[in-house]
């Protein structure tokens, strides 16, 4: 069985959320992305994360449409324990935008 390069198992994370998966969310890349957020674009979206930054807006450069949306929407919630809304997806305009999201929710104090 292998295992996913910065590890991030498919399964939900356990709450409340450890300090180890706080580390990977907040992790950047050399994009300034955060590691997991660039996973789950890779692995569930199949996006050449290389072509892209935090400027890049999500519809017009990345090519995400409602299907990527909705997909990412869930793989960001099964992967991180992160569940974004309809809302928070519609204010995301950059790929900078919803890595602001993901890591300020994984910044929040547990409920």
């Amino acid at each position: 069985m292998s295992v996913p390069p910065i590890g991030i198992p498919h399964a939900a994370t356990p709450e409340p959320m450890s300090i180890a998966w706080k580390a990977r969310i907040l992790a950047s890349n050399n994009a300034g992305i955060s590691e997991a957020l660039e996973q789950i674009l890779r692995e569930e979206l199949q996006i050449d994360t290389s072509r892209f930054s935090r400027e890049s807006h999500l519809i017009d450069e990345v090519g995400l449409d409602s299907v990527g949306f909705a997909v990412g929407m869930v793989a960001i919630e099964e992967r991180l324990g992160i569940a974004l809304s309809e809302e928070d997806l519609l204010s995301c305009d950059t790929v900078g935008d919803l890595d602001d999201i993901v890591t300020n929710r994984a910044t929040e104090p547990a409920r």
